[in-house]
């Protein structure tokens, strides 16, 4: 949908100009003017019928007459004049003086509201940024106390697997030993035992001889 074309005037050296355009920005191209003219209170949006019908016969062309005067305005103008003054235009130029010094306040206290707005935003940004680093530090320094206990209870969880291992060790160690104790034990009674068999038949044997002798 096209942009609605909405009427434009400000007062540029010793001319008034005036254009009709679909914004502030493309009235200040064609004027060639500075970005700032309308923050400042020298150019405003026009709605003076004959300003606006005049304007509209030729959108996007610069409109201009010589600054004082009631003429019409003209897309060139061929010299200038001094103006005649008169009581009726005295009184023109200060109702437009006043019109445009009303328009001029207007412009600076929407700019001081959009201005103490911003300001509230980037206030407001900042507050939610402390906010938000606040609350990434409670969590960072929530995770450090979960990872600590995880730690602390896994090194617990491997003092008691290392001690059952330790334990375990041991009681493998003591039943090698006591193995070996009663394998050493019964060698040495098999020995004995041997030692008793061999005595036993050495002395029967000597025994049994003088028996049979006698006999």
């Amino acid at each position: 949908m096209a942009r609605q074309i909405k009427v434009f005037r400000t007062h540029l050296g010793f001319y008034d100009l005036i254009v009709a355009a679909p914004s502030k920005k493309a009235a200040l191209e064609a004027w060639g003017a500075s970005p700032h003219l309308f923050t400042q209170g020298f150019a405003a949006e026009t709605t003076e019928p004959k300003l606006v019908e005049a304007a509209l016969k030729a959108p996007g062309v610069v409109l201009k007459r010589q600054f004082g005067s009631t003429g019409e305005f003209l897309e060139s103008v061929d010299s200038l004049r001094v103006p005649k003054a008169s009581a009726e235009e005295a009184a023109a130029r200060r109702a437009r003086e006043r019109e445009q010094e009303s328009e001029k306040k207007a412009a600076a206290a929407v700019a001081q509201a959009e201005q103490r707005a911003e300001q509230r935003a980037a206030e407001q940004r900042q507050r939610d940024a402390l906010k938000e680093a606040k609350a990434a530090e409670a969590r960072d320094k929530k995770d450090a106390v979960q990872r600590e206990r995880e730690d602390k209870a896994a090194a617990a969880a491997e003092a008691a697997q290392e001690e059952l291992r330790a334990e375990l060790r041991s009681l493998t160690q003591k039943h090698r030993d006591q193995l070996r104790d009663i394998e050493r034990r019964e060698t040495a009674l098999a020995k004995e035992r041997r030692e008793l068999e061999q005595e036993f038949e050495q002395r029967s044997g000597t025994l049994r001889r003088k028996l049979d002798r006698a006999s």
